[in-house]
C-alpha cells in the first residue's frame, strides 16, 4: 500500500563510501536528557518528548541515536515515521503496532531484504529510516477486554464489522498500550510528527492524559519553521505536563569540527570549521553534503577556496538543478510515489524501467537518493522530496498525481491509499475517483474516522454538490464534527429530495445531529413538516415498509418534540391518543418507550400505563440499536415507583457501553441511575455512581458539554453533608441555553435549591424552586415527581411561617400527585399538605404520610415525613409521640447513610429528650463515591485492569481509590473486602 510502504522503514543500499560514520555530534547534552528521562518513565511514571528542529538539524539523528542507549533498559520499541504526502486514518498507529502483527493481511508483507541494516545511517540528518523492529511476539492477552476495540484502527482494509465510534477505538488503543507496558518499559518513537494523521495525533493526546501510571516513553519529532505552528492537537500535547519540548540548536563551531573530521579522517583548523557552520547554518544535514563533497577533494584539504565554492554549489542552489530532462521526470515521480517499486515509478514517469534504473544511479550519485535491494528508491531527505515537488510546474505535479492515483487504483490497492494523492489534487475529481473517495469514506467511517470520512466525502461534494447520497453521509460523518455544517448539508439533501418516503431518513439524521447542536425545536418543525407529509401519502393505516417509515419519523419528532421546553406542550397534544406501537421491531419498541416518557412528563394517564409501556419495550432487550429505548423506558418506571426494572435498563445500558467502549453513553447512563438510587434512599451507591462518571467528564473534559454528572453527584453530596462542594459542582454549570432544555435543567435546579438550603440560605433555595415550577407549567410538565419543586416549597414556606402560600402550593402538587397516582408522589403530597395545614389535620395529614410513604420505594421522603410528624408532635407538647417517630427517622437515615437527615434527625430527638444510641457510625461511611464503586468491583473479584476499564479510569488511579478503601475499612487487602463491604452494609 503506498501510504503504508512510506510509513514503513524502507532502506537503502549501503553507502558508507558517502555516508561516513554513524556518529552524533554536539548532542551529548539532550542524550543525557532524554537518558534521565527514560529511566523515570521506567519507573512507572509515563513520559513524553517532543524533540523540535527545523528541517535537517538531526532530530532523527538524535532519535535514533536515543533509541539505540535506550534499548537495553526498553522492554519494547515501536516506532514510526509519518509521510509528508499524508495518510489514511491512523496510518501512524498501525506503522507502530504493524511488527506486533494485529491485524496483518498478505499485502502488508515487507521483503525480508528490506533492513535498515544494510545501510548505516547518514551523518546525523533527518533522512535515516529508522531500522524496523521485530520484538518478540505481544503478550497472548494484549487484545483481552477493551483492548480488542483497537482492531479497526489496526487492520489494514479498516473494514470492522460495524461503524467504530472515535471514542471505542482510541479508549481500545489505550488499553493495548496498558497491556504492552506489563512487560515493562515501552518506547513509542514517531518521527516528523508535524504531518501525523489526525487520528493517530489524537490518540496520541489521549493516550498521554492517561499515561502517568504507565511505564512509557513517547518520543516524537516535530520539524519547525516552515511557517506553520504545527496541528492543534500536537501543541496541546507540547502544553502537558509530562511533555518535555526540546529544541535543537544548530551545530557550533566545534562539533562542526568533530563532524568533519569524523568524515574525512583529519580535523580542520578552528577558522574553517566555523566558516563551514555558518555557510551552512550548522545544520548536519547540510554539513554531511558538504562533507562528502569534500572527501571528493581529497588532495585540497581543508581549502577556505572549495568550502566557499561548495557554499554556493551545495547549500544555495535548488538542489535539482542541472538535472538531466529524464533524470528530472524520474526524481518527480519518486517524489510522488516514494518507496514505490520500480516498475510504478516507470509508469507514471511514462519510460522504461531501465531508464529509472539509470536514474537512481545518477540522482544516487548526487547524494539525493537512497536505493533498496528490491530497486526502491526515496529521497534521503524529505527536504530534497519537498525541492523536487516545489520546483515542478503545478499543472505537472496535477497530471502526476492523478496519474499515480489511476497506478494504484490499477494495481487494486486499497482505496484509501489511492486516495493519498487525490486530496492533493487542486480541481474536483473524476467519475472514478469519486467512487474511489467513497470507498475510502467507509474504510474511514469503520475505523472511527469520521473526519477523515468527512474529507474525502468533501472532495466528492466538488465533483457533484448536490448528490444527496453523499451529502448524507458526509453529514453523518460531521455530526459530532461540525454539526452546523452538517445540518446545512442535510437541509440542502431534503430541497433536492420531493418523495415523502425518500425524505423520512434524511430528516430523521437532522433530528438526531439536532441534539448535539442544540437545534431541537427546528428539528421538531421539520420532521413534523415531513410526518405530514407521510401521513398525506400512505394514510391512515399504513403497512409494511410504509409503516416502519411511519414509525421511524414519529419517533424523532417526539424525540425533538421534548428536547427543549417549548415543544413539549405541543408534543404532547400531537401525540396524546395515539395508540401503542405494536413493538415488534425496534423502531416499535424505541417509538413506544418515547410515547411512555411523553406520557410521564405530561400525566395523561395514571402512572401504571406509561409504566408498563416501558415493560413492554424492556421484554426484548435490543440495546445494540440504541440507548434511548432504554433510557426512556427507565425514565416512566422509576417516575412510575418501579424502580427494580428501571435499574435493570440502565444497568443493561451501562454493560454494554462498558463493553463497547462508549464513554459518553455510560456517565448518561450512570448519572440517571444514580439519581434513581437516589430516590430510592440507596445513597452510598448514589453517590458511587455519580462521582463514577464525573470522574470520567473531568478526565475527558466534557464538564462543559454535559451536566447530569454533576447533579447527579451534587444529590449525593448533599445527604453526606457535602453541601458546599455541592454547590460548587453546581454553579460551574455553564452550558449554553441550559434553561431551555428539558430533562437536564430542572433536576439541576432540584439540586441547586436543596444545596443553597442546607447552607442556610434558605430564600435563595425558594426562589430557586418557585423558578423550577414557573419553568415546568412553561412546558406543560406535570409529573409530580420528575423536579418536586412543590414539596421542598411547602416545606420550607411552612418552616418561614407563610402558611397561606406554602397551602396554595401544596394543594397543587396534591392535584398533581392524585392525577399520577403512585404512592411516593400521594405520600409526598400528604407531607407537604401537612407541614402547611396548623392542629389536628395537620397531624392526620402526616400521619397518612407516614403510613403512605412506608409502602413506596421512596425511601429518603419516608425518613423525612417521620421526621416532620416528629417535630409536630414535638411543638404540640407530645414529646414521647415525637421520640418514636425520631428514632424511626434517624434509624432508617443512619441505615441509607443520609448524614444530613441523620444530623437534623438526631438534634430534634435530643431535644425531645430522646438518646442517641451508639454504633450509628460505620467505617464505610467514610469511602467516597470513587471508593465505594472500586471496592465494590475489587470485592466481586475483578483485577485492577478490568475495573479501570469498566469505568473508563486508568490503573492507577484505581490502585489509589483502593488503597484508601482499603485504609478505611480497615483491612489489608483484597481477600477482605466482602466481608468488610457485607458487614458496613449491614
Amino acid at each position: 500500500m503506498y501510504a503504508e510502504q512510506r510509513h514503513r522503514n524502507i532502506p537503502g543500499p549501503a553507502r558508507a563510501d558517502r555516508a561516513g560514520p554513524a556518529e552524533l555530534f554536539g548532542r551529548d547534552d539532550e542524550l543525557e536528557l532524554l537518558t534521565g528521562i527514560a529511566e523515570q518513565a521506567g519507573s512507572g511514571s509515563g513520559r513524553a518528548v517532543l524533540l523540535r528542529g527545523p528541517a535537517g538539524i538531526g532530530k532523527t539523528g538524535l532519535l535514533h541515536a536515543a533509541l539505540g542507549r535506550l534499548a537495553p533498559v526498553a522492554a519494547r520499541t515501536l516506532r514510526a515515521r509519518c509521510p509528508d504526502a499524508g495518510s489514511g486514518a491512523y496510518g501512524a498507529v498501525r506503522d507502530l503496532f504493524q511488527p506486533l502483527g494485529f491485524g496483518t493481511a498478505a499485502e502488508d508483507s515487507v521483503d525480508a531484504s528490506r533492513t535498515d541494516a544494510s545501510r548505516p545511517e547518514a551523518l546525523q540528518t533527518d533522512a535515516p529510516r529508522l531500522e524496523a523492529t521485530q520484538p518478540d511476539a505481544p503478550r497472548p492477552d494484549a487484545l483481552r477486554g477493551s483492548a480488542r476495540l483497537a482492531l479497526p484502527a489496526l487492520q489494514p482494509d479498516g473494514l470492522a464489522p460495524a461503524p467504530s465510534s472515535t471514542y471505542a477505538v482510541l479508549h481500545g488503543l489505550h488499553w493495548l498500550v496498558a497491556g504492552l507496558t506489563a512487560d515493562g518499559l515501552l518506547v513509542l518513537a514517531v518521527d516528523d510528527v508535524q504531518w501525523c494523521d489526525e487520528n493517530s495525533l489524537r490518540w496520541l493526546a489521549f493516550l498521554l492524559r492517561r499515561a502517568e501510571d504507565l511505564p512509557l516513553l513517547v518520543l516524537l519529532t516535530q520539524r519547525t519553521g516552515d511557517g506553520g505552528a504545527g496541528p492543534e492537537m500536537l501543541g496541546e500535547i507540547a502544553e502537558m505536563p509530562l511533555c518535555r519540548t526540546v529544541d535543537l540548536p544548530a551545530l557550533g563551531a566545534r562539533a562542526t569540527g568533530e563532524l568533519l573530521a569524523a568524515s574525512a579522517g583529519s580535523a580542520p583548523d578552528e577558522h574553517f570549521a566555523a566558516r563551514c557552520a555558518q555557510l551552512t547554518g550548522g545544520n548536519p544535514f547540510l554539513l554531511g553534503m558538504v562533507a562528502a563533497r569534500l572527501r571528493e577533494h581529497p588532495g585540497e584539504g581543508w581549502d577556505p577556496v572549495v568550502l566557499e565554492e561548495l557554499g554556493r554549489t551545495v547549500v544555495a542552489p535548488s538542489l535539482v538543478e542541472g538535472l538531466p530532462a529524464r533524470v528530472l521526470a524520474v526524481a518527480r515521480a519518486i517524489a510522488v510515489l516514494p518507496g514505490e517499486q520500480p516498475e510504478l515509478i516507470a509508469a507514471l514517469a511514462r519510460t522504461h524501467q531501465r531508464t529509472v534504473s539509470a536514474a537512481v544511479r545518477e540522482l544516487g550519485r548526487r547524494d539525493l537518493v537512497t536505493e533498496a535491494a528490491d530497486g526502491c528508491a526515496e529521497f534521503v531527505h524529505d527536504s530534497v522530496r519537498q525541492a523536487v515537488l516545489r520546483d515542478s510546474p503545478d499543472e505537472v505535479l496535477r497530471r502526476l498525481r492523478e496519474r499515480a492515483a489511476t497506478l494504484l487504483n490499477d494495481v487494486g490497492r486499497p482505496a484509501e491509499e489511492v486516495a493519498v494523492p487525490l486530496l492533493l489534487l487542486p480541481a474536483a475529481p473524476r467519475p472514478w475517483m469519486t467512487d474511489v473517495l467513497r470507498e475510502a469514506a467507509g474504510c474511514a467511517e469503520h475505523r472511527g474516522a469520521p473526519g477523515m470520512a468527512a474529507r474525502y466525502l468533501r472532495r466528492v461534494l466538488e465533483f457533484d454538490g448536490d448528490d444527496v447520497a453523499v451529502l448524507v453521509q458526509c453529514a453523518r460523518m460531521l455530526g459530532q464534527l461540525e454539526p452546523e455544517t452538517a445540518l446545512r448539508q442535510l437541509e440542502r439533501a431534503l430541497e433536492l429530495l420531493d418523495e415523502p418516503r425518500s425524505r423520512v431518513p434524511v430528516a430523521a439524521q437532522y433530528a438526531l445531529i439536532s441534539l448535539t447542536a442544540q437545534n431541537s425545536v427546528r428539528a421538531y418543525e421539520l420532521t413534523s413538516g415531513v410526518l405530514d407529509e407521510l401521513d398525506a401519502l400512505v394514510g391512515p393505516e399504513p403497512a409494511g415498509a410504509d409503516l416502519a417509515l411511519r414509525t421511524a419519523i414519529e419517533a424523532v419528532v417526539l424525540l425533538s418534540g421534548m428536547d427543549e421546553k417549548s415543544t413539549v406542550r405541543s408534543a404532547g397534544e400531537r401525540f396524546r391518543g395515539r395508540p401503542d406501537p405494536a413493538g415488534v421491531t425496534a423502531e416499535e419498541r424505541q417509538l413506544l418507550a418515547l410515547l411512555s416518557s411523553l406520557g410521564t412528563l405530561r400525566t395523561f394517564r395514571h402512572a401504571e400505563e406509561p409504566a408498563e409501556q416501558a415493560r413492554r419495550v424492556l421484554r426484548i432487550s435490543d440495546v445494540e440499536s440504541g440507548g434511548w429505548a432504554l433510557m426512556g423506558s427507565a425514565l416512566s418506571l422509576y417516575m412510575a415507583d418501579d424502580n427494580e426494572s428501571a435499574l435493570a435498563a440502565l444497568g443493561l445500558l451501562i454493560e454494554h457501553a462498558q463493553a463497547t467502549g462508549q464513554a459518553w453513553t455510560y456517565c448518561l447512563a450512570t448519572s440517571t441511575r444514580a439519581i434513581v438510587r437516589h430516590w430510592t434512599g440507596d445513597l452510598a451507591e448514589a453517590l458511587a455512581d455519580g462521582q463514577s462518571c464525573y470522574d470520567v467528564l473531568v478526565q475527558e473534559s466534557w464538564v462543559g458539554a454535559m451536566t447530569m454528572p454533576q447533579t447527579s453527584l451534587a444529590m449525593a453530596l448533599i445527604r453526606q453533608g457535602e453541601a458546599a462542594r455541592a454547590d460548587e459542582l453546581l454553579r460551574a454549570i455553564d452550558r449554553a441555553r441550559f434553561e431551555e432544555f428539558t430533562f437536564e435543567y430542572h433536576p439541576y435546579l432540584m439540586a441547586r435549591a436543596w444545596a443553597r438550603e442546607a447552607l442556610g440560605d434558605t430564600a435563595g433555595a425558594l426562589e430557586i424552586l418557585l423558578h423550577c415550577g414557573e419553568s415546568l407549567s412553561e412546558a406543560g410538565i406535570t409529573n409530580p415527581v420528575f423536579a418536586a419543586w412543590w414539596y421542598d416549597a411547602a416545606r420550607i414556606l411552612a418552616a418561614l411561617g407563610r402558611h397561606e402560600e406554602g397551602q396554595r402550593i401544596a394543594e397543587h402538587g396534591a392535584e398533581l400527585a392524585a392525577r399520577w397516582g403512585t404512592s411516593r408522589a400521594r405520600g409526598m403530597a400528604l407531607t407537604a399538605r401537612g407541614v402547611v395545614t396548623p392542629g389536628e389535620e395537620g397531624l392526620r395529614l402526616l400521619s397518612s404520610a407516614v403510613r403512605t410513604l412506608a409502602d413506596s420505594p421512596g425511601k429518603l421522603a419516608h425518613a423525612e415525613a417521620e421526621y416532620l410528624l416528629g417535630r409536630r408532635l414535638l411543638a404540640e407538647g407530645d414529646a414521647e409521640g415525637a421520640r418514636g417517630h425520631l428514632r424511626s427517622s434517624l434509624d432508617m437515615s443512619v441505615l441509607r447513610r443520609d448524614r444530613r437527615q441523620v444530623a437534623l434527625s438526631s438534634a430534634a430527638l435530643l431535644a425531645a429528650g430522646g438518646r442517641l444510641r451508639r454504633g450509628t457510625g460505620s467505617p464505610a461511611d467514610a469511602l467516597s463515591g470513587s471508593e465505594r464503586r472500586v471496592a465494590d468491583r475489587a470485592a466481586e473479584g475483578a483485577t485492577n485492569r478490568e475495573i479501570a476499564e469498566s469505568l473508563f479510569l486508568t490503573v492507577r488511579t484505581v490502585e489509589l481509590h483502593l488503597t484508601s478503601a482499603y485504609r478505611k475499612l480497615g483491612v489489608r487487602g483484597r481477600a477482605a473486602l466482602p466481608a468488610a463491604l457485607v458487614e458496613q452494609a449491614g
